[in-house]
């Protein structure tokens, strides 16, 4: 049987908030059933909360001596570039860093890569799913005074701006490494039904958004190999070495 490893955050593993009960739980749809179904065993330790310095410690436990050729998704970014909202409540005028500064986020990335292969595996990068500035920001303000946020970020939009730049970090570090790249963001962010995807906090999908995720691994999967397409007209030869389409 192929397998299938996945280490990431609440969005591979199938988190989203219902308002109903009021708390953040196990869509009910996202069991990686359909990827099951074309032949594979899936293996997945993605955590909620957890940031790329926290996912290499589970992968320092969980990662075997020989992937055999197994694809891993790798999914990091969205807490990474979270920000402590309580602590700039209290203090808008002040300095604050993001969860994972972007040159840790990107070092600690390039070594969870070499990991991956090093152990034999085929490594995916995914893209982080965008954010909706709006719900989050009605999320975060329940930490504090929402004008004082809203004066530390300048606008509403920031978040996400701020997230997209990690979103390019993971964008680029796939250019420079050679990896290709499973985009999640791109079909989120061109969907006419977006507010649907996103559930009430802002940063987690929805059932029908997990659903969308989970048709997109099934589509890596599908294909006889790990795709070389990167993004766009862009494609990865070697690590380092870029060739145009044609």
């Amino acid at each position: 049987m192929k397998k299938l490893y996945i280490w990431g955050d609440s969005i591979l593993r199938g988190v989203t908030y219902s308002e109903e009960r009021g708390a953040h739980g196990l869509c009910r749809g996202f069991r990686l059933e359909r990827v099951r179904e074309l032949g594979y065993d899936v293996m997945n330790y993605a955590k909620m909360g957890a940031t790329v310095t926290r996912g290499m410690e589970i992968m320092d436990r969980t990662l075997p001596e020989n992937l055999d050729g197994a694809t891993v998704i790798l999914e990091f970014g969205g807490n990474d570039s979270d920000h402590n909202w309580r602590e700039i409540s209290a203090d808008p005028q002040g300095e604050h860093g993001a969860n994972t500064p972007l040159p840790v986020f990107a070092e600690t990335y390039s070594k969870m890569i070499e990991r991956v292969r090093l152990a034999g595996g085929r490594p995916v990068l995914a893209t982080l799913v965008p954010v909706d500035a709006e719900k989050y920001m009605g999320w975060i303000s329940r930490a504090g005074s929402r004008e004082s946020i809203l004066s530390w970020l300048g606008d509403t939009s920031m978040l996400s701006r701020w997230q997209e730049s990690y979103n390019t970090a993971v964008e680029r570090l796939a250019v420079l490494t050679g990896t290709p790249i499973l985009d999640l963001r791109r079909d989120f962010l061109l969907s006419h039904e977006y507010k649907s995807l996103m559930s009430y906090d802002g940063i987690h999908p929805t059932d029908r958004g997990h659903d969308l995720i989970e048709e997109k691994i099934c589509e890596l999967l599908r294909r006889e190999s790990v795709p070389e397409t990167v993004y766009g007209d862009v494609y990865i030869a070697l690590p380092g070495a870029v060739r145009a389409k044609g």
